[in-house]
């Protein structure tokens, strides 16, 4: 700025000329200027022109002692033409000795007002940043609803330049104004915040209204418009499909409901034609004992009696000595579906007392080891039958103290060493007993036999299934079907657990786990039970 010439407006000629001289800057007069007009003077000014008026502070007219005394002291209002725009900067006090303090008071207040103006720009900057990155409608409103100004948005929804459209004209092609418009809260100074349908398009927005207050102490209304019309569809179709979403859930629930009612009507049918079951087979059965244990008693006698004194005078005939065969023959028939009669009568009586909880329990601690020997003493018979099968008791380590019936452990394990011995044409039975890591105690009936599939290994203890085991032994009779069932019944009454295992190359496993008893010691190994493993003597 220091090679700018002076202007001074106002005063005569030789005034201006003795001021220009106090100053140390060249420069011309401009007469008759009022700051009305001052625009004016700007435009025709050259870019490195400071324009100075010098006016009192109640008019126009110029101060005469400020003219004719350069020194002296005066109040006077300063314009700064900067880029052509004039702007007021209030206040300035001409100190005594104008040209030495004087210059320097107004290049101070030139580069305020520099930097005045650079804020003001970057202001402006990012007004129209605003104005023009804002998707949605700006609009700027007088207190007479006439838009003063809008983005770019609003003139292409208003079909024309919008400055001067009245707001409802210009964003809804209304003639009179919305009934929903906030105008008058708004311009009152307070905020509105709504969301409205536009009668032009049946678009909806989301309508926010501010007040807008300028250094002239007008007020005007600034108001932002977003369509939500996608929005609102998408919340539509969601409660919507929210509905549909409810009726469905409420017409399955209902039909779950009534399913529910007729699978318990069922359940009920069911678990009453079973008790029915149940208490008829307990019936049956305790009335088929007496007579099944004569009919078997009578049956073995009679076998007896015919082999030991009919069959040695039946050698006098070949047809005497095949008709003496066939009724011996018949008579171990007898015997045989007898014994299974009995046993079939006994697990319904066993397992119809157990699903009643009418079967005495006689819990105590007992000694594993002693139960396994009572298991193997009783299925001895079995094995002696079958010179080619042995039955082995291996025991490892001590074994912990049991708290249950021991007789319905003997009943466990003599199913199982059963049917071992039942499908197992020859090789060995292996009786095992061990302590578990875990404190368990774990008894094991492994065989040799074929094996059973393991499909079949969990049905197995379903009541009256019988797996098919390719049975090498087809001249032993056929179990009932209960027995396994009614050994998950026992184990797992003392929190036990039993399960069906396959064997490499072939055979099967069949495992029973049992707490311990609580507090106990462990009791030591049966003499019975040698963990050498050694066949017990038959």
């Amino acid at each position: 700025m220091s090679g700018a010439r002076l202007l001074v407006a106002g005063g005569p000629d030789r005034d201006a000329a003795a001021l220009a001289a106090a100053l140390g800057r060249p420069g011309r007069v401009c007469r008759a200027v009022l700051p009305a007009f001052l625009p004016d003077v700007l435009s025709a000014a050259a870019a490195d022109v400071l324009i100075i008026p010098l006016f009192g502070q109640d008019g126009p007219e110029p101060l005469p002692e400020l003219l004719t005394l350069l020194h002296g002291v005066a109040a006077a209002a300063v314009f700064v033409a900067d880029a052509g725009f004039a702007a007021p900067s209030e206040g300035l006090r001409l100190l005594p000795g104008l040209a030495a303090a004087g210059i320097d008071t107004v290049l101070t207040l030139l580069a305020e007002r520099d930097e005045a103006s650079c804020r003001s720009q970057e202001n402006l900057a990012w007004k129209r940043t605003f104005l023009s990155g804002f998707s949605g409608l700006v609009v700027v409103c007088d207190s007479r609803r006439r838009v003063v100004r809008g983005n770019a948005p609003l003139t292409h929804r208003a079909g024309a330049d919008p400055a001067g459209m009245t707001c409802h004209a210009a964003l809804h092609g209304r003639g009179e104004p919305c009934p929903w418009c906030p105008a008058d809260e708004v311009l009152a100074g307070r905020v509105a915040a709504m969301e409205i349908q536009s009668p032009l398009d049946g678009r909806y927005f989301a309508m926010t209204c501010a007040p807008l207050v300028l250094s002239c102490q007008e007020t005007l209304m600034l108001t932002l418009l977003t369509d939500v019309t996608e929005r609102n569809m998408a919340v539509a179709r969601l409660k919507s499909l929210n509905r549909d979403l409810e009726r469905r859930v409420s017409e399955r629930t209902d039909v779950l409901a009534r399913q529910t009612e007729e699978l318990a009507e069922a359940n009920n049918r069911l678990v009453e034609l079973d008790a029915l079951k149940s208490g008829f087979l307990a019936t049956v059965t305790h009335d088929l004992r007496t007579p099944l244990t004569s009919v078997l008693g009578f049956a073995k006698l009679v076998r007896r009696d015919f082999l030991k004194e009919f069959m040695p005078f039946s050698d006098v005939s070949e047809k005497l000595r095949r008709k003496g065969t066939r009724i011996a023959d018949n008579l171990r028939i007898i015997e045989n579906e007898g014994e299974r009669l009995t046993r079939l009568v006994n697990d319904f009586l066993d397992l119809s007392r157990i699903e009643s909880g009418r079967l005495p329990w006689n819990d105590r601690d007992v000694d594993p080891g002693e139960v396994l020997r009572l298991a193997a003493e009783a299925v001895g018979g079995e094995f002696e039958q079958n010179e080619r099968l042995a039955l082995v008791v291996d025991v490892v380590g001590p074994l912990p103290p049991l708290r249950l019936d021991p007789d319905r452990l003997v009943q466990v394990l003599v199913n199982l060493l059963t049917n071992a011995a039942r499908h197992t044409r020859e090789g060995v039975v292996t009786l095992g007993a061990r302590q578990l890591p875990s404190g368990r105690l774990e008894l094991r009936v492994d065989d040799t036999g074929p094996g059973i599939d393991e499909k079949d290994r969990e049905r197995i203890f379903d009541k009256f299934y019988q797996a098919r085991r390719g049975d090498t032994r087809p001249e032993k009779v056929r179990g009932s079907g209960l027995g396994l069932a009614i050994c998950k019944h026992i184990v797992e009454r003392y929190d036990g657990s039993i399960r069906a295992e396959g064997r490499t190359p072939h055979g099967t496993s069949f495992v029973v786990e049992l707490p311990p008893a609580a507090a106990s010691p462990a009791a030591p190994t049966s003499p019975a039970t040698r963990p050498n493993a050694e066949p017990l003597p038959s």
